[in-house]
This record gives C-alpha cells, structure tokens and sequence, in this order.
C-alpha cells in the first residue's frame, strides 16, 4: 500500500464510551456510599403540641387619613392628640389590637408620619397598611 501525503485519516465512526463509562462508575459508587446513610434513622427532638391555644381575634382599628388631613378612626373623625387618647383606651381594652391603616393618595406624607407617631407613641405594634 502507499501512502500519499495529501491523504487525510479518515474519522472514525464509532462512539468513544470510555468517558460515559467512567462516570457511571463514579455515579454508582456515589450511590453505594449514600445509601447506607438514607436508611439509617435520625434522632429528632420534634416540638410537642400545647394543649391551650389563644382563638381570640384582636381588635382591629381602621385609620383613614384623607387628602385635607383629617384622622377618621373607625368612622369617627378625631385630631391627632385625640387619636392618642383612643390608641390608648383601645391596648388597653386589648393588648394585641391591630391598626389597619389607609391614607388617600392625595395625604401629604407629614400627615402620615403623625398619625404614625402617635400610634407608635401608643405603644401598638402590629400595623397594615392597605391603599385605598
């Protein structure tokens, strides 16, 4: 046979399975070492279940805060040293009232941040805050 300088190897047309080879057997002994450790039980400190749960709904205050600055809670309008005195008597009746609270979009952001001064001033804690 004679070999000729231009000639080009030809490609070979069978599939190399050496690499596909290799990582199956790293894959199967990745499972032989894991699955020992699945089956194998865990000590767990689950938290126990109380026997009294509090169903009692808070109280829930709603704040309107219109375009002109008048502080309406729950459909009675009110000034802001008047809204305090209302926080109050309201934590008082329920320590866990919430204030759900809505301010036109026309409010400027000073009236906003007084009435909620005030009611940080009364000591509520849990607010929401939902557009009109």
């Amino acid at each position: 046979m004679a070999f000729s300088a231009n000639a080009r190897p030809s490609a070979l047309a069978e599939m190399n399975v050496t690499p596909l080879v290799d990582v199956m057997l790293v894959l199967l002994i990745i499972f032989m070492v894991t699955a020992p450790l699945l089956s194998r039980p865990l000590d767990l400190a689950l938290p126990q279940s109380t026997p009294q749960i509090d169903q009692t709904k808070p109280l829930i205050l709603s704040l309107d805060i219109s375009a002109d600055g008048t502080l309406v809670l729950d459909d009675r309008a009110l000034s802001a040293s008047d809204l305090r005195q209302r926080l109050d008597d309201a934590l008082r009746s329920d320590p866990k009232a919430v204030l759900i609270l809505r301010a036109s979009p026309d409010a400027s952001y000073q009236q906003v941040v007084t009435a909620l001064a005030q009611v940080r001033a009364s000591g509520i804690e849990q607010v929401s805050w939902r557009e009109r």
